[in-house]
């Protein structure tokens, strides 16, 4: 059965390097006084500001153009297409059996995420639950790949094992 919502495998370690250079560069920003904030090179967005006092140069309370970081537009945007081509790209070899570990894993991650969400919602508060709410979706895409991983790891365990 072909899967049409798979990526093509060339995908799969494009995501990989993407994933991995935000990872990387989160790292150095949080752990190092090293600023990479490339606030010189600020970029002209057109978006929703919610709570901006008064309104803006054209009259729109919502809507305006703002100037914002290139890291904080950027960076964001490549993780999550780093995570979903990960994710959603073929094995080498895509049988019912993989199909099966992935829709588990998919269900797994869901419940996982799920459970991780109630359970901040109950112990967080403030600003802390408003950063966790931000990276939600990134969670859940973590644990999908992880999961997934594991058990496509399992499985050519034991395939080596039978041999």
């Amino acid at each position: 059965m072909k899967k049409k919502y798979l990526l093509p495998r060339c995908f799969k370690p494009i995501g990989r390097v993407l994933t991995a250079l935000c990872v990387v560069y989160l790292v150095v920003v949080w752990t190092t006084d090293l600023d990479l904030d490339f606030e010189y090179q600020t970029i002209s967005l057109f978006g929703c500001i919610p709570f901006l006092d008064g309104q803006s140069s054209d009259g729109n309370p919502w809507f305006c153009t703002t100037k914002t970081s290139f890291q904080t537009t950027l960076f964001p945007i490549i993780f999550f297409i780093g995570l979903i081509f990960t994710s959603f790209s073929r094995n080498k070899v895509e049988d019912e059996y993989i199909t099966q570990i992935r829709e588990r894993s998919f269900v797994s991650a869901m419940l996982v995420g799920s459970l991780l969400l109630i359970l901040t919602t109950l112990l967080l508060y403030g600003f802390a639950y408003l950063w966790f709410s931000l990276y939600d979706v990134y969670i859940f895409l973590i644990l999908f790949i992880c999961i997934f991983d594991y058990r496509m790891y399992k499985l050519k365990k034991s395939a080596r094992d039978e041999k």
